[in-house]
């Protein structure tokens, strides 16, 4: 299961996965509290794509700046 380091390209993959058939594409938030990471799963069962966040103080900046563009 490849892990992504960047948000471009872990948004890319998960694109592309939803747009190849989005019945059954589906995605998983994972948050931990107790050491504040947040981990993203996209998923259609055959493919799996990763993204983890260790400190999660920029992620708003890095999901709303995807969202302008």
């Amino acid at each position: 299961m490849p892990q992504y380091q960047t948000w471009e390209e872990f948004s890319r993959a998960a694109e592309k996965l939803y747009l190849a058939d989005p019945m059954k594409a589906r995605v998983v938030l994972k948050y931990r509290h107790s050491d504040g990471s947040l981990c993203i799963k996209v998923t259609d069962d055959l493919v799996q794509w990763h993204l983890r966040y260790y400190k999660i103080l920029n992620l708003r900046n890095v999901i709303v700046g995807d969202l302008e563009t």
